[in-house]
């Protein structure tokens, strides 16, 4: 067992190294803007950032209580990537030299629409990054033996120090190394739990048959709801977007995007089946333990070191990549476009401490809610009903303004509270997937008015 924990803290302490070697001085470095990287650099980038605990063990541990339906859900996740590559990324070359999230929408709708995009991208930032911090707690516990809280506490400051230090840099360089890592890493514990229990056919006849329906433990229309709160949910994320716009160009962007919505799904395949063998293996009685139980059971000393040190790999990897996110948004969204004249140095201190204190603040909600997938559902929720809308109009060129981005914001706002918490959300379906939808329509409303008025204001002034 030494050896394989000697494995795990070798590939922490690169991650360390990683950071301090590449320590920034300036918030150029620290928002990585300058669009200089390739294909591949944002493919394995993007995959790394949103391949985490949820999309991994927490995919695993649904596969392993009700089958399929998690890992075909998913799929929404994919198809919504592939989409953006196509068709959203393209319109990232109306936005030069812009780098976060905010700096589209404030050029678009105006400096307040930009302070409030900085407020709620944080808000989903630092609610992805508690999910990935119970998901490192419970995979530390289970695979190294340390108490759950410790892990947490471990993993959090691991991830903080090469984050605090370099910056958007630095999490890039690791989102390299961590990408091979879980790329090599799940394919073969699939392969060896498979072998274990003797091939595909043989796990899906041990599988009860409503494992085999994606309606399982719910309704069409529940399924539905999770399939498009797993596509619209993270769409555009801060982190993602940060991605689109430090390509070289828009067309290797749209490329690498393409190329990271296709190889997510064969990973939810082979997660999700993971944990189906894990049920068939009766490794576990937990399945939110069923991927790292796994490892633990059925692999050899060494390629077990390898399996955990991946698994540690696919959840930092998330955590790093939204915890830079969260800091940018606030910072260069929020905090800067409140204080105008703040100086380089004194918003790379900024950065550095919002950092800091989003890590402690994401290790708060991780003690306080266990579960990954219901936090990275809280988290959505200050995501797609809020923003996504107003985004993805701005990168296909529509015209509207702050009172199109205020009034959808609101609408899709209200509307997911009410559902949720005052109706119960009827049929199974989320509140994140009404509010986008009451987003869609009052901004379409009121951009429709607003383009309205101007086409009227340019027909009186020909007319003079």
């Amino acid at each position: 067992m030494w050896i394989d924990t000697a494995l795990v803290i070798l590939y922490l302490a690169v991650l360390i190294g990683i950071g301090i070697r590449g320590r920034v001085k300036d918030v150029k470095g620290f928002t990585a803007s300058g669009g200089k990287y390739g294909t591949f650099v944002i493919f394995a980038s993007l995959s790394a950032s949103y391949i985490g605990g949820g999309y991994s063990s927490g995919n695993a541990a649904e596969a392993f209580a009700e089958g399929i339906k998690m890992p075909l859900a998913l799929f929404g996740f994919s198809l919504s990537t592939v989409l953006i590559g196509k068709f959203l990324v393209p319109g990232i070359r109306r936005f030069t030299g812009v780098s976060t999230v905010g700096g589209i929408i404030g050029s678009c709708y105006g400096r307040a629409a930009r302070v409030l995009t900085g407020i709620f991208s944080f808000a989903c930032c630092a609610g992805v990054v508690g999910a990935q911090m119970g998901a490192i707690g419970m995979v530390f516990n289970v695979l190294l033996g340390i108490p759950p809280k410790l892990g947490i506490l471990i993993g959090c400051g691991i991830v903080l120090l090469y984050s605090t230090t370099g910056g958007l840099q630095s999490v890039i360089m690791a989102d390299l190394v961590q990408f091979v890592m879980l790329s090599v890493g799940m394919p073969v514990l699939l392969v060896m739990a498979l072998s274990k229990i003797g091939g595909v056919e043989e796990m899906v006849r041990a599988l009860p048959r409503e494992y085999l329906n994606p309606f399982n433990g719910t309704t069409p229309a529940g399924f539905f709801s999770i399939f498009l709160t797993m596509m619209f949910g993270e769409a555009l994320a801060p982190p993602y977007t940060q991605r689109l716009l430090i390509g070289k160009t828009p067309e290797t962007t749209a490329r690498a995007t393409v190329f990271s919505g296709l190889f997510s799904v064969p990973f939810f395949i082979i997660t999700g089946m993971i944990g189906m063998c894990a049920y068939v293996l009766n490794i576990t009685s937990n399945g939110a333990t069923a991927m790292p139980s796994l490892v633990k059971a059925i692999l050899p000393v060494g390629i077990r070191g390898l399996i955990m040190a991946s698994m540690v790999s696919i959840i930092l990897s998330a955590a790093d990549s939204f915890l830079n996110g969260a800091s940018i948004s606030l910072v260069c969204d929020t905090v800067k476009a409140l204080r105008p004249g703040l100086t380089d140095k004194g918003e790379l201190w900024w950065l550095r401490a919002v950092n800091l204190a989003t890590g402690i603040a994401a290790v708060t909600l991780a003690f306080i809610l266990p579960d990954i997938f219901n936090i990275l559902i809280l988290a959505y929720s200050f995501w797609s009903p809020l923003i996504l809308v107003p985004l993805a109009a701005a990168m296909l060129g529509v015209k509207s303004n702050g009172r199109a981005f205020r009034y959808g914001l609101l609408a899709g706002l209200l509307s997911s509270l009410t559902w949720n918490y005052a109706l119960s959300k009827p049929w199974g379906i989320d509140g994140a997937v009404i509010g986008l939808i009451c987003n869609l329509i009052m901004f379409s409303y009121c951009t429709a008015s607003y383009q309205k008025y101007r086409l009227e204001n340019v027909i009186v002034l020909k007319q003079k």
